[in-house]
C-alpha cells in the first residue's frame, strides 16, 4: 500500500432471527503511530464464537481483545510470525479456561483475521469465518473454509456437489480453543490495488447470502451501507445464526453520479467522507522501507459479482416475497418510503441503471429487515 491511501471501513453485526444471544465478535484496530504502521499496520478481526449459553460469547471476545493486543506488543518476528504467535497464545488461552471450569466445555471461537501493511494484506485463519476480496467485479474468497465439507472435497473424498448434499455444513475441523494447540493458515501479504474491497464476516452472513450478492453490494456501495444491506438481507433469508460482516474499501469513496473525484473526496489530508482516514499526513517525513516480496494468490473461490439485471431481478423478488409476509404478519413497516424505493428501483431498472436499482432494493431491504426485528422484538415481549 501507498502511504497516503485512504481506507473506508465500517462494521455490523446482529444476533440474527433465531438465537438468543450474539456469539460473533469484530474488532477494528489501527495503527495509532507511523512507526506502528510500518511493523504492525492496521488489524481487522471477525470470531464467531462457540459453545452453550454464553461460552461461544466469551470465546470470540477473547479472540477479538487478546490477538490484536498480543500482536501489536511482539517485539520482534515478522507480522506473519508475529499474528500466528499470536493466535497461538489466545488459542492455548481459551483452551486454559475450558478445561479449568466445567461449564466452559466445549469452549472456542472461529478466527479471521486481515492485516493491512506496508506491504500488502496479509490474512491469518482458523475456522469457516471467511476473508473475501472485491475487484474489478469479481470477489474473491482468499481464505480455506475449515470445515468437514471443504476438507473432504480437499481430499478428493467427495465432489463439491455432494458434499453440499451429504455433508452438514456446520461442522468445523479447526477452531481456536478445543485444543491446547492450532495450526493458522496465513496467506500473503497480497497487492492491494487502488479500489479493493476486503469483505470479512460470519457464516451467519455467508451461509444465506451468495457470494455474488456479496460482491455486488460491498463493490459498489459506501462499506457502511453495504454492512447495512447485507445484515437485513441475511435476515430476511432466515437469519437463523448471528450475523456480523467487516468491509474496508482501499481508497476514497466517490458515490457515483456526484461528480466528485478521489481528489476531491480528499482535502487538504482530511476525508470529507463518512468513515475514512488518511495516512498521508501521519507518515510524513517517515522513511519509507522496500516492500516484502508478495507470494502466491490463493482464490478458493472466485465469483463475478457485477450489477447486472439478473441480481436485480433476484433481490426484487426478496422484496416482494418480504412485503407478502410483512402485510400477513403485520410488522411495523414505512410503507410509504418503501413504495418509494421499490418504484424508483423499478424505473431504474427499466433504463438500465442496474446499479441504482440495487440502492433502492438495498433500502427496501433494510426497512424490511428493520421490520421484521421489530415483530421479532415486540412477540418476545409478549405485544400484539
Amino acid at each position: 500500500m501507498k502511504w497516503d491511501d485512504v481506507i473506508i471501513d465500517a462494521a455490523a453485526t446482529d444476533t440474527g432471527m433465531r438465537r438468543a444471544n450474539n456469539q460473533d465478535s469484530h474488532a477494528m484496530v489501527r495503527a495509532s503511530t507511523p512507526e506502528r504502521w510500518q511493523k504492525r499496520g492496521h488489524v481487522y478481526m471477525v470470531a464467531d464464537g462457540m459453545g452453550a449459553h454464553a461460552v461461544g460469547e466469551l470465546a470470540s471476545k477473547l479472540a477479538v481483545d487478546n490477538i490484536p493486543h498480543n500482536y501489536a506488543k511482539a517485539k520482534d518476528g515478522s507480522p506473519a510470525e508475529a499474528v500466528t504467535r499470536a493466535y497461538k497464545e489466545v488459542g492455548a488461552l481459551i483452551h486454559g479456561r475450558a478445561t479449568a471450569n466445567r461449564d466452559f466445555q466445549g469452549m472456542g471461537t472461529t478466527c479471521s483475521t486481515l492485516v493491512m501493511l506496508p506491504a500488502g494484506a496479509l490474512i491469518a485463519h482458523v475456522g469457516d469465518s471467511r476473508v473475501y476480496r472485491v475487484r474489478n467485479q469479481r470477489i474473491d474468497q482468499l481464505s480455506f473454509d475449515h470445515s468437514l465439507v471443504w476438507e473432504l472435497v480437499r481430499q478428493k473424498h467427495l465432489s463439491p456437489e455432494q458434499a453440499e448434499k451429504t455433508v452438514p455444513r456446520n461442522v468445523i475441523t479447526r477452531s481456536l480453543g478445543p485444543d491446547p494447540t492450532v495450526e493458522v493458515d496465513i496467506e500473503g501479504p497480497l497487492p492491494v490495488e487502488h479500489g479493493d474491497v476486503y469483505l470479512l464476516c460470519s457464516d451467519g452472513l455467508s451461509g444465506p447470502v451468495k457470494d455474488d450478492e456479496l460482491g455486488v453490494f460491498a463493490g459498489n456501495f459506501h462499506p457502511e451501507d453495504a454492512c447495512r444491506y447485507l445484515i437485513h438481507l441475511a435476515n430476511l433469508r432466515g437469519g437463523h445464526d448471528n450475523i456480523t460482516v467487516l468491509i474496508l474499501r482501499a481508497g476514497a469513496w466517490v458515490e457515483p453520479g456526484s461528480g466528485e473525484t478521489d481528489e476531491m473526496a480528499v482535502f487538504d489530508g482530511v476525508p470529507r467522507k463518512k468513515g475514512g482516514f488518511r495516512l498521508a499526513n501521519m507518515l510524513q517525513g517517515l522513511k519509507r522501507r522496500p516492500a516484502a516480496e508478495p507470494v502466491e494468490e490463493h482464490r478458493y473461490v472466485s465469483t463475478e459479482c457485477p450489477a447486472d439485471g439478473p441480481i436485480v431481478d433476484r433481490l426484487e423478488g426478496l422484496v416482494r416475497h418480504a412485503k407478502a409476509q410483512a402485510i400477513e404478519a403485520a410488522w411495523p413497516v414505512d410503507w410509504a418510503s418503501l413504495a418509494n424505493h421499490v418504484r424508483d428501483a423499478e424505473e431504474r431498472r427499466g433504463v438500465g441503471d442496474h446499479r441504482a436499482a440495487l440502492k433502492h432494493l438495498g433500502e427496501s431491504i433494510a426497512l424490511l429487515g428493520t421490520a421484521a426485528r421489530l415483530r421479532k422484538r415486540d412477540a418476545g415481549n409478549g405485544s400484539h
